[in-house]
Parts: C-alpha cells; sequence; structure tokens
C-alpha cells in the first residue's frame, strides 16, 4: 500500500493545502519543511503548475477555514489533520503559529478536541518513529500508518 491508496483522491489536494497552512504559519519554510512537502506532493501524485509552487516565499497558502472539506469523509478528515500535526513537526519544533493554525484546521474539519489530540498523538509517534528516512519514504510512510491506525480507531 502507498500514499496513493490510502487516501481518497478528493483529500489529496485538501491534504496539500493543509500541509502548506502548517507549514507556512509562520511565515517562514524552514529546509525540512520544505523537503517534506515536495515530498507529500510527489507521494500524492500532485504537481503542481509553477504559479503554485511549494517553495515560493510568494505562494499564500489558503486559509484553514477555505478548504473545501464538503467532499471529504470522516476518515479522510482526520488523516488530513494527522498529517498536518505530522507537517507542524517537520522541524521538530511545533511553533505556537503552527498550533494555531492547528486548531483553525481542526475547527474546518469538525473536530472535536479529544480526537484532535488522538491524531496529534499519532502524528508525533509517527514523526519519532521517521527520522531516519528520507522525507518521501517518511511521509508515504505516515499516511499508510496513520491511515491503518485510523482503520483500527
Amino acid at each position: 500500500m502507498t500514499a496513493l491508496d490510502a487516501i481518497s483522491t478528493p483529500a489529496r489536494e485538501v491534504l496539500l493545502e493543509a500541509l502548506m497552512c502548517v507549514a507556512w504559519a509562520d511565515r517562514v519554510l524552514v529546509d525540512e519543511e520544505r523537503r517534506a512537502a515536495a515530498a507529500a506532493a510527489m507521494a500524492l501524485g500532485l504537481v503542481l503548475p509553477s504559479d503554485r509552487d511549494l517553495t515560493s516565499p510568494d505562494r499564500r497558502p489558503i486559509q484553514p477555514e477555505d478548504l473545501d472539506v464538503s467532499r471529504l469523509e470522516g476518515r479522510d478528515r482526520e488523516l488530513v489533520y494527522l498529517c498536518s500535526a505530522w507537517m507542524a513537526m517537520a522541524d521538530e519544533v511545533e511553533d505556537p503559529s503552527e498550533t494555531q493554525v492547528l486548531e483553525r484546521l481542526q475547527g474546518a474539519l469538525g473536530l472535536d478536541a479529544e480526537r484532535a489530540g488522538w491524531l496529534k498523538a499519532r502524528a508525533v509517534e509517527l514523526r519519532a518513529a521517521q527520522s531516519e528516512i528520507s522525507w518521501w519514504r517518511a511521509f508515504d510512510r505516515l499516511v499508510v500508518e496513520a491511515s491503518k491506525a485510523l482503520a483500527a480507531s
């Protein structure tokens, strides 16, 4: 199973946009976030046109409240949140601005605080277990492992 198998087609672009909301939360895209975002785009099969280049300093991410989550099922909403929490830990530090974006994303996705806390804890665990592998493999494994964890919960 790969990331493409583990997440629905409608959720892929929402997931990438949510990741970018978190990555750009502090208005600085550090190397770890840049590599994580590029890996996510590749793993999700999303090649963005140059005007939506993930690494462009001029790129303005969509606000969490503006994400179109209407076509996402509950599992995909949870997967988007979990992966976004993982992105907040890409540089191993969750900045307060990233925490605020995650809270807004939680509201946009309609997740209660208890479930969001559980998802965030899983993201931290998965990120800690991935420190020695490539970003592409880390993201692909994240989506697959998160999908399995959500199926079991």
